[in-house]
């Protein structure tokens, strides 16, 4: 990201969506940022901020002044976001001319073929919804106003085992899993935790689609 979204010395960096930060102060030790902001709508997850100014807020009311960021990113949180023109008519607004907006999600091809569709069938269902296509963000953003908007696709080879995976899904490490029927999400979950039983250290591979959108303000 921050090798397409050439910036200042000492940019003001915001990231929206920003639960506890971890990305958002990477990035501010990588640039020597002189003002980090980050904003989450969940006041749980701002609890765990430490290491920069957190705000509660959310993208299509962002609690920040005109002209005030050099880069403005958000990583996995765009498909929480309801109103993408709204949004990007924010983004814009706070940022400085030629500062940055760069988004980083996944794309439906990812959803369509999520490794646990297997075990949760209504699961592509409940966030092609959400996870929209790449492109009417960037439909978005050009009309509110940035100079021009790039598209970048990413694709991650990964791997876990069945009891990794069985705990994490107990555990619904991804919002989707709270979105399920609990009859469906129980029978799912007790299926991968008795092939946990079984064969507990087996390699589950799967693949990560990722889009990563830079855009710059006029």
């Amino acid at each position: 990201m921050l090798e397409r979204c050439p910036l200042p010395a000492a940019p003001a960096i915001v990231e929206i969506g920003c639960g506890p930060g971890k990305l958002l102060k990477a990035a501010a030790e990588l640039t020597n940022a002189a003002s980090v902001i980050g904003i989450d709508p969940e006041r749980n997850m701002l609890a765990q901020a430490d290491g920069f100014e957190a705000r509660l807020g959310r993208a299509e009311a962002l609690p920040l002044p005109s002209a005030s960021a050099d880069l403005a990113f958000s990583s996995l949180a765009l498909h929480l976001i309801p109103d993408w023109p709204a949004a990007a008519a924010e983004v814009h607004r706070v940022l400085k001319p030629g500062g940055w907006s760069a988004t980083w999600t996944l794309t439906p091809e990812h959803v369509g073929g999520h490794v646990l569709n297997r075990w949760f069938p209504s699961l592509p269902g409940a966030d092609l919804p959400r996870f929209r296509s790449p492109e009417r963000w960037l439909q978005a953003l050009t009309r509110a106003g940035f100079l021009w908007a790039v598209e970048e696709q990413v694709r991650m080879r990964r791997q876990t085992t069945v009891r990794r995976l069985a705990e994490s899904v107990r555990s619904r490490y991804i919002s989707t899993l709270a979105l399920l029927p609990e009859k469906e999400f129980e029978a799912g979950a007790n299926q991968l935790e008795q092939l946990a039983r079984e064969t507990p250290e087996a390699v589950i591979e799967y693949e990560m689609i990722w889009c990563l959108m830079c855009s710059q303000r006029t």
